[in-house]
């Protein structure tokens, strides 16, 4: 910012999942396999 001169801008709280959604998404089932849960995922339909 000060070699740029520029403001900064926060990228959000949610952009590591928006960068890698299938890490993300494969990081929540390890951690919920690792608390003894079997899981399972089915695609949400569209809503429209």
């Amino acid at each position: 910012m000060i070699t740029t001169d520029t403001a900064y801008s926060d990228p959000g709280g949610d952009y590591f999942t928006r960068l890698n959604p299938d890490r993300a998404k494969n990081r929540a089932l390890d951690q919920l396999r690792k608390m003894g849960y079997a899981v399972t995922l089915e695609p949400l339909e569209e809503a429209g």
